[in-house]
């Protein structure tokens, strides 16, 4: 293996064994070049990256042809630079000439076995799914790891107040916001801690669905249906109910629909298309 990158050098004395063989455990992609190949050389630092980016799921390999042509010829390489994905002792896919980063990554991925998932990630999926318990269990996991963690921190306090603790995840919103205020994790908590009122005053979500159809003039019960239907998940009529007051009713409790949107934005979070979709259609109504 180089010491100067996480690719490693083939010849036809060892193919076998590392290639071949070495599949069989984890895919092997190949990089057939030569010193004097222009393109080979501007696709050898991608790989490299790429190597270290899959390490432990994938390894990069590189044969220099100008050195081993025996070997180039057996394979079959015909023109520079070829690269060969092998997994289980066969190859499985290529492709000749210079391509960008993310076609090879998509070609990568088709046999590569995803990353197994953090402990964060798992904890998400868990609390999506609603149970609080699992999910508890996993930050607690990574926070043994990075007790430090702004964003494992306001992730446990988002349990602690889904959990029924709010006065305590209040307290924690307090300590954290003393910390780093600005961070995206932190401003998130703050907004689902500013609905949490909505929630526990209606916390019967047939009951106030049945509520708004029956009186449909009731602000209230419409603001508290899109609350519910942020938190759980279905975002898109939250924002609408939202936007639709924000049209016939903006002086409503000193504009709760424009406040209960900028909220929903942390919670969605920006990388979102659907939060610039609707900050356009608000600045239609504002302006």
């Amino acid at each position: 293996m180089s010491t100067e990158s996480a690719t490693m050098t083939v010849t036809a004395a060892n193919f076998m064994a590392d290639v071949i063989e070495g599949s069989a455990n984890a895919p092997v992609l190949v990089d057939f070049w030569a010193p004097w190949c222009g393109p080979c050389k501007q696709l050898s630092p991608i790989l490299d990256r790429l190597a270290s980016e899959y390490a432990g799921r994938l390894t990069v390999a590189k044969v220099n042809t100008d050195e081993q042509p025996e070997l180039a010829q057996q394979i079959g390489i015909r023109s520079l630079p070829t690269v060969v994905l092998f997994k289980d002792r066969t190859a499985v896919d290529h492709f000749v000439g210079l391509l960008p980063e993310s076609q090879i990554k998509q070609l990568i991925e088709k046999h590569v076995p995803r990353a197994p998932e953090s402990p964060l990630e798992q904890a998400r999926q868990r609390k999506a799914a609603g149970d609080f318990t699992a999910a508890r269990a996993y930050l607690d996991e990574a926070l043994k790891q990075k007790p430090d963690s702004i964003e494992l921190q306001t992730e446990a306090a988002e349990i602690q107040a889904l959990e029924g603790d709010v006065e305590g995840a209040r307290k924690e919103l307090e300590r954290l916001q003393g910390i780093e205020p600005n961070h995206g994790g932190v401003k998130r908590l703050a907004a689902l801690l500013q609905f949490s009122d909505v929630i526990a005053k209606y916390s019967d979500v047939r009951a106030l669905r049945a509520r708004v159809d029956s009186e449909p003039d009731q602000l209230d019960y419409r603001h508290a249906l899109a609350v519910h239907q942020l938190l759980g998940g279905d975002v898109e009529p939250a924002l609408k109910s939202w936007l639709e007051m924000m049209r016939k009713h903006r002086s409503y409790q000193d504009d709760l629909a424009r406040r209960s949107l900028v909220l929903a934005f942390e919670i969605i979070g920006e990388a979102n298309p659907i939060v610039a979709q609707t900050r356009r259609e608000m600045a239609k109504l504002l302006f």
